[in-house]
This record gives structure tokens, sequence and C-alpha cells, in this order.
């Protein structure tokens, strides 16, 4: 003979409510396999590659600007570009830290 209903209610209210709980999870996951799908959503990696990429590209003008500012300034001393070049390298190591 199997058990009183009421010893299995707590056991059948704890299936119902693991089954809601997978439903849901199948809804979320089907919900972002569609927004990928969709190019609404993209992956994380993908993001952290093209910002690297860009930053990359910024830190590598951002340490060409003496150069370029001595090129077209040539009254300005190799002392005055090496102040340039030391304040750009402070902010590039600033930003690295923070």
């Amino acid at each position: 003979m199997g058990r009183p209903a009421s010893e299995r209610a707590p056991a059948l209210a704890e299936a119902s409510k693991q089954r809601a709980r997978l439903a849901a999870a199948q809804a979320d996951l089907n919900e972002l396999k569609a927004a990928k799908m969709r190019g609404e959503l993209v992956e994380a990696v993908a993001v952290e590659a093209e910002w690297s990429g860009m930053l990359r590209t910024v830190r590598a003008g951002l340490l060409a600007v003496p150069s370029r500012v001595a090129a077209r300034l040539p009254h300005l001393s190799r002392s005055d570009v090496a102040e340039i070049d030391a304040e750009i390298r402070a902010v590039l190591n600033q930003l690295g830290k923070g």
C-alpha cells in the first residue's frame, strides 16, 4: 500500500516546483539562443577581443604623438618632447591601473 495523500503532498509540491524551475530555465535558454540568432546578443569573448584591439590602436596612437609633434614643431626641444611623452605615458599607466 502507498503512503497517505498527506505524506505525498510535500513531495508532489517539490516535484512540481522543480518542473517549473526547469521549464523556466529552458525558456530562458531558448530566449538567449533566439536573441543570439537575431544578432541582439554577442559573445563576451568577441566583445573583449574587439575592445582589446581598439585599445591597442589607441595606445599605439598616443605613444606616437610625441614624435609626430616633434616633427611638426621642430622648435620644441628634446626636453619638451620628452615631457609630452612622459605625460602621455603617465596617463596610459594610470588607465592601466584603474
